[in-house]
């Protein structure tokens, strides 16, 4: 069994680095000679040692960027869809269901499209385009005065068979959006622009319909 007094000593060796050896300066030399050029001769460090510490500190901190940014461009987006889609989707459909469940759904009741645009003169500050699909199998059965978006809009009402489908129509100038299809509580909607306008369509009639009516319409 090892006597106390030589672990002692050895243990006093190993921290005052009695029992390291430096290799000579001439080997040194040998071995960085035997190195390929172009390789960088101050490429390996020990995991763990200050300069380590330095590097796994400047990854972590690269890292956290990227998910800080990550995060705030996610957050940007959350925040301009609904602004821009979400929020007015869900006008859309409570003056919707509000018209239907009231007793008149429709202000001025007409199929000629000569009738229902002049009658938005004075009620609203812009002209609407009204134009009857009935060709097309969604002919115009009037319109109405709604309010959307913080402002009063024209509503132009057309049928198919014997779904109304409401088209909220108004002048926008903002920037324009790529069509949008959306559906909530049981309703289709389709959202567009066109010269200078906004559409909104919903109905409760399959969206497969109001798509080919947002086609028939642009």
């Amino acid at each position: 069994m090892e006597k106390p007094e030589t672990s002692s000593t050895l243990v006093s060796m190993l921290r005052d680095g009695s029992l390291c050896h430096r290799a000579p300066a001439h080997l040194r030399e040998r071995v960085l000679a035997d190195i390929p050029r172009g390789v960088p001769r101050r490429a390996v460090f020990v995991w763990g040692g200050a300069a380590a510490g330095g590097v796994r500190a400047w990854i972590q901190g690269g890292l956290a960027g990227l998910a800080v940014c990550a995060v705030a461009l996610g957050t940007a987006v959350l925040i301009q869809r609904p602004a821009a889609t979400g929020t007015i989707a869900q006008e859309v459909v409570s003056s919707h269901v509000r018209a239907q469940l009231s007793q008149h759904p429709i202000d001025i009741i007409s199929t000629d499209q000569h009738t229902v645009k002049p009658w938005f003169n004075g009620k609203i500050d812009y002209a609407p385009p009204v134009v009857d699909f009935a060709e097309k199998g969604f002919p115009l059965v009037g319109g109405r005065i709604d309010y959307l978006d913080h402002r009063a809009v024209a509503v132009l009402i057309y049928h198919y068979q014997q779904h109304p489908i409401d088209v909220y129509v108004y002048p926008d100038r903002r920037n324009s959006a790529a069509p949008v299809a959306l559906s909530s509580d049981g309703y289709s909607i389709a959202h567009w622009q066109r010269d200078g306008m906004t559409y909104w369509a919903i109905t409760d009639a399959s969206p497969e319909f109001l798509k080919a009516f947002e086609q028939a319409a642009k």
